[in-house]
């Protein structure tokens, strides 16, 4: 029997949204697509197109690849960024035919398909087909996938009354396996159960018990506790007494003894539930507290006292519990050796040997407390232990972690200081001889312009040699402002000073200028300096700063490049625009990579090349403050390469500096 028209369900539209800047070629696509089975959506912008997104649901995304504003290829990127739209297919649409780069590209940043315009209908129908039954598929499974985990939460739910009940049916059992004393009692307080844990401890049957629990209490204790058990049942009120209960063996522990009426819903008092919980070594405690109440009324942090014969702990305070994570009852089964470590490799044992043995009253040392938990760092403590008798000694423990934190800091902060102080003297031994050097020589020279020419002829200098002499005190003067300049630039990154003034500049051009002021300095050390670079790299940075920085590098290269080729690298990586400075030089040890980025610092003493160690330094914080990164791979003997990246584009903390 087939289904009517009317039983069949209309399948609801796929929604695709269609990205092209020009209003012609998305109402061609419209018409492409058009059919009750999809819903167009467009979008005249990346912009609006990212609004979309935000708000509906698509099956596929067809983006034209060259928008004004930004293009299908940056489109694409945002859309991946987000884990909502990261998985929507996308199929580029470009009249570019001929730019195999481009179709590279557009599958590097995700999309699905690539296709030329002008656009086939049949071809463009067809594809279009294939995603929407996948995005159908996709919400299908996602349906079944809801009533799966509905049919899940009522079994649950199921199972969950099951438990209820069989929990009401375990009563007993439950009962059973609790380590306390569990009965229970009629109205009239004649007990009718007892739990599997009295008779282990009593050694009482039901019979022998004859319906209540007063005859195996302490002879001195029975006739208070009756009275308060007959006065709680008269009243109705819980009953509670601490007395003496009777073992197996006849000895006696202390316990409480406890019970609540179960009444009905008219108030009528049903039944009584009672338990004894043993208190036996509760009270002991209270007895040695009330003997040493002298000693532990200081309160310290942890207090333990125990026999050192067996290595019983009888007493543990609160605060013992709160200091090493155990509770009482745990600490009370443990020995002192459990958790006090060893004292500088010494057990224990060995400490209390003194104590032990009577040769010494007490003790104080500092060592450490292992904490319950097994990642825990041992804790520092103060420990002062007391022989306080021929059996017993007390431990008296204060929490000294934080004290040693704060003397461990105290002396790094000192060797800091001294670390500081004595690179402070280095650097202005340095600074002085650096500032002192040009100085010198620019003195010589004004004052040997300014010596009074001699009465012959012959004695005045030519005007060649006057030249040469003015443009070596000009030399000297440039080196004393690049001097005094790196001192100011400190003291601005120092300070949080250092501003970018942002401009769109061509990086390999500017490279080309730098090597073209050097060129002086390049004839002095004869080194080849070869620069490659494919094109323009176009950036927005700070001319000046950049200009620095390359300069600052091949300074370097100069200096420490032993007048071999300097080869320096300038090209486009994607967003980022890269240069790459190599020298065929002395190199840097691996250990002192990154010491050389530091204020100071250099790979090689200052006495023998010269320099304030300042233009390392300096070259990282600008191009940090670019949102770039600069790096430097070297091996002794073998050069150095230094690499720059620099994003293209204005960055957050490029901005932020400007």
């Amino acid at each position: 029997m087939s289904s009517s028209p009317e039983s069949v369900p209309t399948p609801i539209p796929v929604q695709i949204l269609v990205v092209d800047d020009h209003a012609e070629n998305r109402t061609a696509l419209r018409a492409m697509l058009s059919s009750p089975d999809y819903r167009i959506v467009e979008a005249g912008s990346g912009a609006d197109a990212l609004l979309r997104l935000l708000e509906e649901e698509f099956a596929v995304l067809l983006i034209d690849v060259v928008m004004p504003d930004m293009s299908g290829f940056e489109l694409a990127a945002a859309i991946k960024e987000r884990e909502k739209t990261a998985a929507i297919p996308i199929v580029f649409l470009t009249a570019q035919a001929t730019d195999v780069g481009l179709v590279h590209e557009g599958y590097r940043v995700g999309a699905v398909d690539y296709l030329m315009k002008p656009l086939v209908p049949e071809m463009i129908r067809a594809k279009i087909a294939v995603f929407a039954q996948l995005f159908r598929e996709k919400k299908r499974n996602e349906q079944q996938a809801a009533l799966l985990l509905e049919a899940e939460r009522n079994e649950n739910e199921c199972r969950l009354i099951e438990l209820r009940l069989a929990s009401d049916r375990r009563y007993r059992t439950l009962a059973q396996a609790v380590p306390h004393i569990v009965w229970t009692a009629r109205a009239d307080g004649t007990v009718d159960y007892f739990n599997q844990r009295w008779f282990e401890y009593t050694g009482v049957s039901v019979e022998q018990a004859a319906g209540s629990w007063l005859g195996s209490l302490h002879p001195d204790d029975s006739a208070a506790c009756r009275a308060d058990w007959e006065r709680a049942m008269r009243s109705g009120e819980m009953f509670q007494s601490e007395c003496r209960l009777q073992a197996s063996d006849g000895a006696f522990r202390w316990h409480l003894c406890r019970a609540v009426p179960e009444r009905s819903t008219t108030g009528q008092i049903l039944c009584w539930i009672g338990t004894f919980t043993d208190i036996d070594d509760q009270k002991r405690f209270q007895a040695i507290q009330a003997e040493f109440k002298g000693i532990l009324d200081a309160e310290p942090d942890a207090v333990v006292i125990f026999e050192p014969t067996t290595w019983r702990i009888l007493y543990v305070n609160h605060g013992a519990s709160v200091l090493l994570g155990y509770s009482s009852e745990e600490l009370l089964r443990m020995a002192p050796a459990d958790f006090m470590a060893e004292h500088d490799g010494i057990s224990f044992r060995e400490v209390l040997a003194p104590l032990v043995g009577g040769t010494q009253p007490h003790l104080i040392l500092e060592t450490k407390f292992r904490r319950k938990h097994p990642t825990a760092v041992p804790i520092d403590v103060s420990v002062q232990l007391i022989r306080i008798g021929p059996d017993r000694i007390v431990s008296i423990a204060r929490d000294i972690t934080e004290r040693k934190r704060t003397q461990s800091e105290r002396e790094l902060l000192y060797r800091e200081a001294v670390d500081a102080i004595r690179a402070r003297d280095e650097f202005l031994s340095v600074a002085s001889h650096e500032l002192r050097t040009p100085l010198s020589a620019l003195q010589l020279q004004i004052q040997t312009l300014l010596q009074p020419p001699r009465r012959s002829p012959e004695a005045v200098l030519p005007p060649e040699q006057i030249k040469g002499k003015l443009e070596m005190a000009y030399r000297q003067t440039e080196r004393l402002t690049r001097l005094v300049g790196e001192l100011m630039d400190v003291s601005r990154i120092t300070a949080g000073r250092l501003r970018l003034e942002l401009e769109e500049i061509d990086l390999s051009a500017l490279v080309r200028d730098v090597v073209g002021r050097l060129g002086e300095e390049v004839r002095r050390t004869r080194s080849d300096v070869q620069i490659t670079a494919a094109g323009p790299v176009i950036g927005s940075w700070d001319r000046i700063r950049v200009e620095q920085v390359v300069g600052n590098l091949l300074a370097n290269a100069l200096k420490f490049g032993g007048g071999r080729p300097i080869e320096i690298t300038v090209e486009e990586r994607g967003p980022i625009g890269r240069v790459v400075v190599v020298d065929h030089g002395i190199g840097i040890a691996p250990e002192d990579v990154e010491r050389i980025f530091q204020r100071y610092e250099q790979a090689i003493s200052s006495r023998a090349f010269g320099g304030l160690g300042l233009g390392l330094y300096i070259a990282r914080r600008i191009i940090e403050a670019h949102g770039g990164t600069i790096r430097v791979e070297s091996h002794p003997g073998a050069g150095s390469t230094f690499t720059i990246d620099l994003p293209r584009g204005a960055t957050t903390s490029a901005k932020q500096a400007a």
